[in-house]
């Protein structure tokens, strides 16, 4: 109904969209009794008008071209306001930040687009009519998942899928970072595209990281720089530099993030690699709100928008999605100390958006006597898809890194 340039036209339209639903008649008298009961009648011009209308029409083998071609004017209309408001934008940018600027306008030519990949109506249809083929796929080959997480029983309890938004969660000093490039370099390594956007860290502490995971270097030696390695940290790092070198792993290292600038990066690792990427977001709570967008009049409510976005995200790039987050004061208020899904900062729309929560959490954070001391449980607290569980690895925090329990040396 708001293709049409006259109101009274989606009025009209969408009566006898209303009377077709319902197997009523569309003829002139049902119409205007329909639009009667809802009050508009004198607002599309009466009775009178809609037998003109009938009279004026093209015959019907023509209605599918000329309510294309409607669908196709409003849509460029729509194009021209979003140009001019893109125009206005850029007048108006800040010329110390126009990746801003521009990002709020990409997000809406985005939205835009998306538009008319949903005029398709590939999501709408019989439930039948894709049963047959749903349990053919059921007897071939299972596909490999879309990423992984690196953790044998963590991947066998969980398949990380396409339209998936997976969240971390945990404590500071938790190692939720490092728990992340562990995810994404081991999803790079069977050759999926990673798109990683490091909000907190800069590119030399990331880098470091990875080295020091992969090639088993000590952390510590890598933050001292020459003055701190070793013969035997050089070498390491020399068998592991072809594998580091052609790993598919993108890295963003923009402080100062958007939702829309994280999904124009990682259409541009689809378009250099032809594969959707794994995007991984460290973390949530320093994403900033598109700006395309009216302003949130506080955290919580700017929160639960992004939160909304972030859900959006992996079914729009066809990928999977795992962002990082922060936990409230809640677990220290307990005597374990153990966390839980609603102890998730910003807002609770992230639990319920989530379609898996997983939350880490060190005993020895808060005891050093702990007979745990080295230990970490992914507690797996949300699973849409599946069961809950607490999966255990070893914490090799020197090496940056997580590690199954029965490979901690590997």
């Amino acid at each position: 109904g708001g293709d049409f340039a006259r109101p009274a036209h989606g009025l009209i339209y969408e009566a006898v969209i209303r009377l077709h639903g319902r197997d009523n008649p569309t003829t002139p008298i049902a119409v205007a009794s329909e639009l009667e009961r809802g009050g508009n009648l004198v607002r599309v011009g009466g009775a009178p008008y809609l037998h003109k209308l009938v009279s004026l029409a093209y015959p019907g083998p023509s209605a599918a071209y000329y309510a294309n071609h409607i669908r196709g004017l409003a849509r460029l209309e729509d194009f021209f306001n979003t140009a001019v408001r893109g125009a206005q934008r850029a007048r108006t940018a800040d010329p110390e930040d126009p990746d801003e600027a521009i990002g709020g306008h990409l997000a809406e030519v985005e939205q835009l687009l998306a538009g008319s990949l949903d005029d398709e109506d590939l999501d709408f249809g019989r439930f039948g009519d894709g049963l047959d083929e749903h349990l053919d796929s059921l007897e071939a080959d299972v596909e490999k998942p879309f990423a992984v997480t690196g953790f044998e029983d963590m991947d066998a309890l969980m398949r990380l899928e396409v339209g998936q938004l997976i969240l971390a969660a945990g404590r500071p000093a938790m190692g939720k970072s490092a728990f992340a490039l562990g995810v994404a370099t081991a999803t790079a390594a069977t050759g999926r595209p990673v798109l990683f956007s490091s909000l907190e860290m800069n590119r030399r502490e990331v880098t470091n990281r990875i080295i020091a995971a992969r090639a088993r270097v000590g952390f510590h030696h890598l933050k001292r720089g020459k003055a701190g390695m070793v013969d035997d940290d050089w070498s390491r790092i020399g068998r592991h530099l072809e594998h580091l070198r052609d790993l598919p792993l993108w890295m963003d290292y923009r402080a100062r993030n958007t939702l829309g600038r994280i999904r124009a990066r990682a259409k541009q690792v689809t378009r250099e690699t032809g594969l959707s990427p794994l995007v991984v977001i460290d973390y949530f709570g320093l994403l900033e709100p598109d700006r395309s967008g009216r302003r949130q009049e506080n955290r919580y409510a700017e929160a639960t928008e992004m939160s909304r976005e972030l859900k959006l995200m992996p079914r729009e790039l066809e990928c999977t999605v795992l962002a990082l987050a922060q936990l409230n004061r809640g677990p220290e208020q307990r005597t374990d100390k153990r966390p839980v899904a609603s102890d998730l900062r910003d807002t609770g729309a992230l639990e319920q958006d989530a379609d898996a929560v997983i939350l880490i959490h060190r005993e020895d954070a808060y005891d050093k006597t702990s007979v745990r001391s080295g230990e970490a449980d992914l507690i797996v607290a949300k699973h849409r898809n599946g069961p809950t569980s607490v999966i255990t690895v070893a914490a090799q925090f020197h090496f940056s890194r997580f590690v199954d329990m029965a490979s901690g040396s590997a």
